[in-house]
């Protein structure tokens, strides 16, 4: 609609900082309602925000100041919707069938990240934008109405404390726990290198490796590829006994696979260090989230899981900024090079010292 890279650049803005400063407030609400009847509403909400450009379309006066206001509602609700969905999980789910639960739910997620964008352009591209705004109108109604067979448990709620009370309490509660604590520092690593690779990956295909476009998408298809067939495994797994060798050593490859893509000049090799890198973030997110969600009690998973992803999804625009500005000061594969040492580094020492032999020990409680 502009042709300007500054109003792209804006819209993904007007999404992310909404949704960076609700995540940290939002937990204690999240604690006090419902689980079932946020996710719903949630998903409703997604679905009354997509008729705006629809009707606008229909009647020929849409503009971009209407995208603007869908990216700052999305922006809004996701930080509901998602500590909601992590809270609710261990509460309808055995703490043996937990790790296996999350395994389904985030690998469907990672598919729907392979296939949505094939599929959107398809149905764009077939039966053009209007019909495919109505059909993503009619999902999101629907998958609201689905989670309406969810049988959340009956809990006690805090109905008496403050929002500020309860914020503290999340607060105190994520830094008093190491578990809970080195769980997020181990994740925001990851998420720092994400960052920095959404800027330099397009550079790298395009430049580094004189890829096509078409190319790049296949790279960018390549890591939700791997992380289906990794979540399919951890089904399979058997590590009690073994969380710190599975979720470090797993993020040891993940952190080696950068180092790979530092050096590597062959772009059928960067697709299949892509899709490991893949199956190993896979092993090792499931089994993080796995661990907090059995870390922490469930009448304090909103609260506790806000500050969480606050902190881990502030790591993000870090590696973006990173990426912008050193992408071109010392180059994208000496930028590999740097993220993948870091996640190695870190993962190593995590893996190695005596201190995280808690994450072995540690047993977890039952939901």
């Amino acid at each position: 609609m502009t042709g300007s890279t500054i109003a792209l650049g804006s819209m993904w803005l007007l999404y992310f900082i909404p949704s960076l400063v609700l995540q940290l407030v939002i937990g204690p609400f999240i604690d006090k309602w419902s689980r079932k009847w946020t996710m719903i509403l949630a998903q409703w909400v997604r679905a009354l925000t997509f008729t705006l450009p629809l009707v606008f379309l229909l009647i020929g006066d849409i503009s971009p100041l209407h995208i603007f206001v869908v990216q700052v509602i999305i922006g809004l609700v996701t930080p509901i919707y998602t500590p909601a969905n992590q809270a609710i999980t261990p509460a309808i789910v055995s703490k043996a069938q937990l790790s296996q639960a999350n395994a389904y739910i985030d690998g469907t997620v990672r598919l729907m990240t392979f296939l949505a964008p094939i599929l959107g352009g398809f149905v764009v591209e077939y039966i053009g934008v209007k019909p495919t705004l109505i059909l993503i109108v009619f999902l999101l109604l629907l998958s609201g109405c689905l989670l309406l067979f969810v049988k959340e448990p009956q809990r006690t709620r805090d109905t008496r404390s403050t929002w500020a009370t309860q914020f503290l309490q999340g607060i105190s509660f994520f830094f008093k726990q190491r578990v809970v604590v080195w769980l997020g520092v181990f994740l925001a690593f990851v998420q720092f290198g994400v960052g920095v690779t959404m800027v330099i990956t397009l550079p790298y295909i395009t430049n580094e490796l004189a890829g096509s476009f078409a190319d790049y998408g296949l790279f960018m298809a390549s890591f939700p590829l791997g992380y289906v067939i990794g979540s399919i495994l951890i089904v399979k797994m058997k590590y009690d006994e073994r969380k710190r060798l599975v979720m470090l050593g797993s993020l040891v490859i993940g952190g080696l696979t950068f180092i790979f893509l530092g050096v590597n000049h062959s772009l059928v090799f960067a697709l299949f260090t892509e899709m490991i890198a893949g199956i190993a973030m896979a092993v090792f997110s499931i089994r993080n989230i796995t661990i907090f969600q059995q870390a922490v009690p469930n009448e304090m998973m909103g609260k506790v899981s806000s500050v969480r992803l606050f902190i881990i999804r502030g790591t993000m625009p870090l590696g973006v900024l990173t990426g912008g500005f050193f992408g071109d000061v010392i180059g994208v594969r000496e930028l590999y090079l740097f993220i993948g040492l870091i996640i190695c580094t870190v993962a190593l020492f995590g893996l190695l010292h005596p201190y995280f032999k808690f994450l072995d020990q540690w047993k977890g409680s039952t939901p």
